[in-house]
């Protein structure tokens, strides 16, 4: 049965270190159970001890070219890699050369303190203008939490006990639990994002969350209107759909206007199920019910009706469009694999299995 035919999920984090054909059935696995079309491999590297996820991708893209993507996470803080702009530069050149379909980035991988708009960055983002390899770009964080709820339990104890859960713990969360920026912080990179925008004003860059502004969709119209080349996914952190369902009215419209720049995404992760973070936005976009939202602890409601021309371009034509699969030449692959793999072998803090597995993708990309 597919239930979701029709929608491709433009923001699935993946993070390998399983091995080969365990992480292959992850990914065939996930996708059969969600019923989607397709899925986009954002690619998760921390520190040396994950670094070498983009492998395993892209041979997941080789052996099902048309159900998934893959966009690459580079590393600027790690000396093995190059810490100088041309580095950076020769990276982003490496993803493309290896058949990758984007670049995947956040907000913390320059390293501690390094600004958004560090001039380092500067090289790689004009191969970025020059070449249209897209980017999708994690910047801020919530900065306001609503009160959350939960199912209540058996005050007792007892049940909590036998369900294997602690009642203490396991309660309503207030206004604000769990917010570790400030909006003085998150300003401050907005700032430095314009920055970098007027440098490289034609980089296609997607801002997942909706650039954490669902609570000013005003302000989030004039950021989209004077950056032609931006787009924001609708991916969920719970704050966002509180702020879209205050007034269904206006999201709707929104929604509509922009229907040419919203982009679906989930912000699954390739190893969990994906049934829940679909659902949830499908019915937010296709019902104006109000529901609750166990995984938010909040009520939601929905904005439809949509016409059915916006769903399709938020569901899958957005980001195809953006994204525009590259060709994919396994041998090419195979020969990243083979260089990440003399950067990495050293590595202490890579397990010696992953670094193997690393190799065994090289062979089986050769292969095909």
């Amino acid at each position: 049965m597919r239930f979701n035919e029709g929608v491709f999920d433009s923001h699935v984090h993946t993070h390998g270190g399983c091995g080969v054909d365990n992480y292959l059935r992850n990914g065939l696995d996930n996708l059969t159970a969600s019923g989607l079309d397709g899925m986009n491999l954002l690619c998760v590297r921390i520190g040396k001890s994950v670094c070498m996820t983009d492998t395993e991708a892209l041979l997941l893209k080789a052996i099902y070219p048309d159900k998934f993507t893959v966009y690459s996470d580079g590393c600027y803080d790690i000396p093995e890699f190059g810490v100088t702009p041309d580095d950076f530069r020769n990276q982003i050149q490496d993803f493309i050369d290896a058949g990758a379909d984007g670049l995947k980035m956040g907000d913390g991988e320059l390293g501690p303190g390094v600004p958004l708009d560090d001039p380092r960055v500067d090289p790689m983002f004009d191969l970025i203008e020059e070449t249209g390899f897209p980017v999708i770009y994690h910047v801020g964080s919530a900065v306001y939490m609503p009160p959350r709820r939960r199912f209540q339990k058996n005050k007792e104890g007892v049940l909590a006990r036998f369900l294997g859960y602690d009642p203490i713990k396991d309660e309503d969360l207030p206004e604000n639990a769990g917010v570790h920026r400030t909006r003085e912080e998150l300003e401050e990179q907005r700032s430095q994002i314009e920055n970098l925008l007027k440098r490289h004003p034609r980089a296609k860059i997607t801002f997942p969350h909706m650039y954490f502004m669902s609570d000013d969709l005003g302000r989030l119209a004039d950021f989209l209107n004077r950056h032609p080349y931006v787009n924001v996914d609708i991916t969920p952190c719970p704050e966002i759909y509180y702020h879209l369902s205050k007034d269904p009215g206006r999201t709707r419209e929104f929604f509509v206007e922009y229907q040419d720049r919203l982009i679906f995404g989930t912000d699954n992760t390739l190893e969990l199920s994906p049934i829940e973070g679909i659902s949830n936005i499908r019915r937010f976009l296709e019902s104006d019910e109000t529901f609750f939202v166990p995984q938010y602890g909040f009520d939601i409601t929905g904005i439809a009706p949509l016409p059915p021309e916006v769903l399709r371009k938020i569901y899958r034509e957005n980001f195809l469009r953006i994204c525009d699969p590259k060709p994919f030449e396994p041998k090419k692959a195979a020969e990243y694999c083979d260089k990440l793999y003399e950067t990495v072998r050293h590595f202490e803090e890579l397990p010696e299995d992953n670094k193997e597995d690393i190799l065994e993708v090289a062979r089986r990309l050769r292969a095909l």
